[in-house]
């Protein structure tokens, strides 16, 4: 695990939640400035850590940590069989890390950070006994949990799928298109996964994650450059990634940004 000792003056000064940009999909959205304020006060240190910085490793004491990510992405990862490590879960701002170890002395994955990103830790006792007498906090972690599941059983699915385009088409889907392109007022989205990374992920080989990039650009449903992706036809995508040809094309400003193309996991 990074070595958190040099974050120390941070630490002791975390960014209020309610100046975080995150706090619309994090554990205070929904809450007014006095709760947000409450929940504030249940981070113990922020923690920031560069691309490929470990946060937690396998056979490290869970110590009973939550980490809600701030800015970034990550990677969840384990060994298979043969020693390889086999990608379980990207997460994303506002999604939480540590649900699936509550249980556990020590985590059975590891989670490393795709791009320069920052998490705020809490204690999940410490929020556990706040939530008891902070009935919103109670209600956004029972949907945290939730979501936990869903997206748990989503994967299951996902990975299923016969087909490599459908396949890939979904995960597309449930990515973040929050951004837009000035330019061209359409959404974007800027994978900070290597597309080897997404091959594992999706159980593909990197060649045919490539064929795939250059297919949906062929049809107009997405442009790509590098690691930079321009949502052209949104529904186009859904209908790939529901298992239909695609109808239109071309359909630029179809969708809003910032929402999921498939309903919330």
């Amino acid at each position: 695990m990074y070595d958190t000792s040099s974050y120390g003056s941070e630490a002791a000064s975390p960014l209020p939640c309610g100046e975080c940009g995150s706090r619309g999909v994090c554990l205070p959205t929904g809450m007014s400035d006095a709760d947000c304020a409450r929940v504030s006060g249940l981070v113990l240190q922020q923690h920031h850590l560069a691309r490929g910085d470990t946060l937690q490793g396998i056979n490290e004491s869970v110590h009973g940590r939550w980490y809600a990510i701030r800015s970034g992405q990550f990677k969840s990862f384990q060994a298979d069989p043969h020693g390889r490590p086999c990608i379980t879960r990207f997460a994303r701002k506002g999604d939480l890390l540590g649900l699936d170890s509550l249980d556990l002395d020590h985590y059975t994955d590891s989670t490393t950070a795709l791009c320069d990103s920052t998490v705020c830790e809490f204690s999940y006792p410490q929020l556990i006994e706040a939530a008891r007498h902070f009935p919103d906090l109670a209600r956004v972690l029972e949907c945290r949990l939730s979501k936990q599941l869903a997206q748990q059983q989503a994967l299951a699915l996902l990975v299923r799928c016969d087909y490599a385009e459908q396949k890939f088409a979904q995960f597309l889907s449930h990515q973040d298109w929050n951004d837009i392109d000035q330019a061209h007022q359409v959404p974007e989205l800027h994978l900070a996964l290597s597309r080897k990374e997404i091959a594992d992920y999706l159980d593909l080989t990197h060649a045919t994650v490539t064929r795939m990039l250059s297919r949906l650009q062929k049809l107009g449903i997405i442009s790509v450059r590098y690691r930079q992706l321009r949502l052209l036809d949104g529904p186009g995508l859904l209908q790939i990634a529901a298992g239909q040809p695609p109808s239109s094309k071309g359909g630029a400003g179809t969708t809003m940004p910032g929402i999921h193309l498939l309903p919330p996991e």
